[in-house]
């Protein structure tokens, strides 16, 4: 009878011991999670699932806690695409290529541990289409900021599609513009050529294409990008 008390016992102290390690040990993983990685994983999960605005089921992804985005305004985009170096990332939680995107882009950065710099420029872009005479029409104008952050992406902005003219420019999302030294040293837009349907979730080799084309972005990166807690 006595054995069997101090084998409960033990599995009692056995059973809290791990309890309270385990807390310990998320305790310390998470102490250092930003309120903007917190935010960046509840927008983009909380869509998990859900119904878009033409009727198709997002992409379910996960979100690690520890994703090293930062969130950032119209003019802290431009200062970083002037000056110094940065990752930026350009999309929005409902984008249907930014959640096939944004999983790859983490993965790759949990070796790097690089701030990605993100904004939602959705709401500030202009919107142009041609008209049966050929001509240009704006219906939506884009903000001031807008227009300078296509200044400073220069060539390396895409073309806006179906006006005809190389010299209108565009962004689309997914973009992250790889920024060092203060040269845009490159811009990779969407996921991979193969990739179709965006609501379809990418292959593995798809996947590892995209984590190719990436890593090689950020292998270029390493040498001069500021460190997460000093200016630029």
């Amino acid at each position: 009878m006595r054995k069997s008390i101090k084998f409960v016992i033990l599995f009692v102290f056995i059973i809290i011991f791990g309890v309270l390690l385990f807390l310990l040990n998320s305790f310390y993983e998470n102490k250092d999670i930003t309120s903007d990685e917190k935010k960046f994983k509840k927008e983009y999960e909380s869509l998990n699932g859900k119904e878009s605005s033409d009727d198709k089921e997002m992409l379910s992804i996960t979100i690690p806690l520890k994703n090293y985005i930062k969130y950032i305004d119209s003019s802290t985009v431009i200062e970083r695409l002037s000056k110094g170096s940065s990752v930026l990332y350009f999309g929005f939680p409902a984008c249907p290529w930014c959640r096939n995107l944004i999983p790859e882009l983490l993965k790759v950065n949990e070796e790097y541990q690089l701030p990605i710099y993100y904004y939602n420029a959705l709401d500030i872009r202009d919107k142009k289409h041609l008209d049966d005479d050929g001509n240009v029409i704006t219906d939506t104008e884009g903000s001031k900021e807008y227009y300078k952050i296509l200044e400073l992406l220069g060539e390396k902005a895409s073309r806006y599609d179906g006006l005809e003219d190389d010299s209108i420019k565009r962004l689309y999302f997914p973009t992250v513009v790889f920024v060092k030294g203060g040269e845009v040293m490159g811009v990779y837009e969407g996921t991979v050529a193969s990739q179709n349907n965006p609501y379809e979730r990418l292959s593995k080799k798809q996947k590892g294409e995209l984590f190719e084309n990436l890593e090689k972005y950020f292998d270029k990166m390493t040498v001069s990008v500021c460190d997460k807690d000093q200016a630029c």
